[in-house]
C-alpha cells in the first residue's frame, strides 16, 4: 500500500529539501500500519532551486529536478527525468525510466539503470554497477570500480578501470579523447 502526495517545490530562500521514507504518515497508531505506509513512499514529482538529500525507499512518478546537487540513498524508482545543476550521489539503487543530466559529477556507491540516454559534464564514478539503455556522454574522467554498460559511449577525458574485476562494455562502440587506464590495485584518492 502507497501513500500518495502531491509535487513538491522548494524556493530559491530554502535550505534544499530533506524527503524521509521514514517520515511520519499520520496513520494509525499501530506499529503494523505505519511500518505498511512507511516501507515505499510515493511522490508526484520533486523539484527544488537548491540541493535535495532523498532518503528511500521511494517512488517518483515525475521527474526530480534541483537548481543544486542530488544525493539519492535507499532505493529509488523515477518515472521520468533526472536532472540537477550540481552533483548526483546514489548510494543504494536507483532505477530512472528517462534520462539523467548532470552539471556537476557523479558518484554511484551501489546500482544504477538509465532506460534512457545519460549526460554529465562532470566526472563519474562507479562504485558498483551501472546500466544506461542510451548513450553515455561525459565530460569528466570516468572512474570505475566495478561495471558499467551503456548502448554507446562518448568520453571527452580518461577511463580508468580499478582491478581486474572491473570493466565495462558498449553495444554500438565508443569515442574516447583521453586515455584508458587499468589501476591494478584500489587506491581511494
Amino acid at each position: 500500500m502507497y501513500q500518495y502526495e502531491n509535487s513538491m517545490t522548494f524556493d530559491s530562500q530554502g535550505q534544499g529539501g530533506v524527503y524521509s521514507a521514514n517520515a511520519s504518515t499520520g496513520s494509525p497508531n499501530t506499529n503494523s500500519t505505519r511500518q505498511q505506509h512507511a516501507t515505499v513512499k510515493r511522490r508526484n514529482s520533486i523539484e527544488s532551486d537548491s540541493s535535495l538529500e532523498l532518503r528511500g525507499p521511494m517512488e517518483v512518478d515525475g521527474l526530480v529536478k534541483s537548481g543544486g546537487g542530488v544525493a539519492f540513498s535507499g532505493n529509488f524508482a523515477v518515472r521520468d527525468r533526472i536532472e540537477a545543476y550540481g552533483d548526483i550521489s546514489i548510494v543504494g539503487d536507483l532505477r530512472c525510466s528517462s534520462r539523467i543530466k548532470a552539471y556537476g559529477n557523479v558518484k554511484i556507491d551501489g546500482s544504477a539503470l538509465c532506460v534512457d540516454r545519460v549526460k554529465i559534464f562532470g566526472k563519474l564514478k562507479i562504485n558498483g554497477t551501472f546500466e544506461v539503455q542510451g548513450d553515455l556522454e561525459v565530460w569528466g574522467a570516468i572512474t570505475i570500480n566495478g561495471y558499467l554498460k551503456c548502448k554507446s559511449l562518448t568520453a571527452y577525458a580518461s577511463i580508468t578501470t580499478v582491478g581486474d574485476q572491473s570493466w565495462y562494455q558498449t553495444e554500438q562502440g565508443e569515442i574516447v579523447h583521453g586515455a584508458k587506464l587499468i589501476q591494478r590495485t584500489n587506491y581511494e584518492g
